[in-house]
Order: C-alpha cells, then sequence, then structure tokens
C-alpha cells in the first residue's frame, strides 16, 4: 500500500520573530516627593496612545508633581511595536535609568523590559512592559 505523506516544514522562530509584541506600559510610581504618588500605577494602551510625555506641566500624559522635574522632561515613543525609546527633552535635573546598582544619566535609551527610571532628584518610577497574551 502505497501512502504518500508529506513532508510538514516547521519554522522554527529566530530572534527577529521571538520578539514580543508591546502592547500595554505600567507605570508605578516608586518615590515621589508626594507621598500620595507613591504606588500610584497608570497603565498604557499602546495600540492607542504611541508617545507618552513626562513633566511637570498639565500639559503632558503624566504629570508629576516634583519641582526638580522639568515641565516637559522626558517622552517614551514606542518603536516598531517591539521596544521603547526613552528619551530626556533637554531637562534641567536631568533623566536617569537604574544600571547595575545605580542610576546613570541618559539623553536616549531603548527598551524591551521593564525598567526603574529617576526624573530629577526626587521621583522614581517603573516601566513595566507588558506583552501580547500577558
Amino acid at each position: 500500500m502505497g501512502t504518500s505523506e508529506e513532508t510538514r516544514r516547521i519554522d522554527i522562530p529566530t530572534t527577529e520573530t521571538m520578539r514580543r509584541s508591546i502592547n500595554k506600559l505600567e507605570l508605578i510610581f516608586i518615590e515621589s516627593p508626594r507621598d500620595v504618588m507613591k504606588d500610584f500605577k497608570v497603565m498604557f494602551d499602546l495600540s492607542i496612545i504611541k508617545e507618552i510625555t513626562l513633566g511637570r506641566s498639565p500639559e503632558n500624559v503624566v504629570v508629576i508633581p516634583d519641582p526638580t522635574v522639568s515641565r516637559k522632561h522626558a517622552v517614551i515613543t514606542v518603536i516598531n511595536n517591539e521596544e521603547l525609546l526613552l528619551k530626556d527633552l533637554n531637562s534641567t535635573n536631568g533623566t536617569y535609568v537604574l544600571d547595575g546598582g545605580s542610576f546613570k544619566k541618559i539623553s536616549e535609551y531603548r527598551f524591551s523590559d521593564d525598567i526603574v527610571v529617576r526624573l530629577g532628584y526626587y521621583t522614581v518610577v517603573k516601566l513595566s512592559i507588558i506583552g501580547e497574551g500577558q
């Protein structure tokens, strides 16, 4: 009996196809000069909003009540649904990313995993990425 079986093709995912699609970003205040802000969480649907501005001014998406944070301090932008770009907007007191146990000043920082960020002197936030299916 001659049965013909076709060879099945199996695609092995590469690092390019294994990258998760970023769907949401959770911002959690860890430290703030205002006690009411500590542990405050904000969730962003990145299919709707592609740019998140942070600063002291009420025109920002995230308003930070900290006198050491500039009016227009930083911006988070989605890049190809796979990673995010955190960019300092020439703030007076800087934007810092926790790296190896200490904060390092950045002008731009690409990330696709969770990070901890300090804005100015007193505000520390955790940025948690939520991928597809999470």
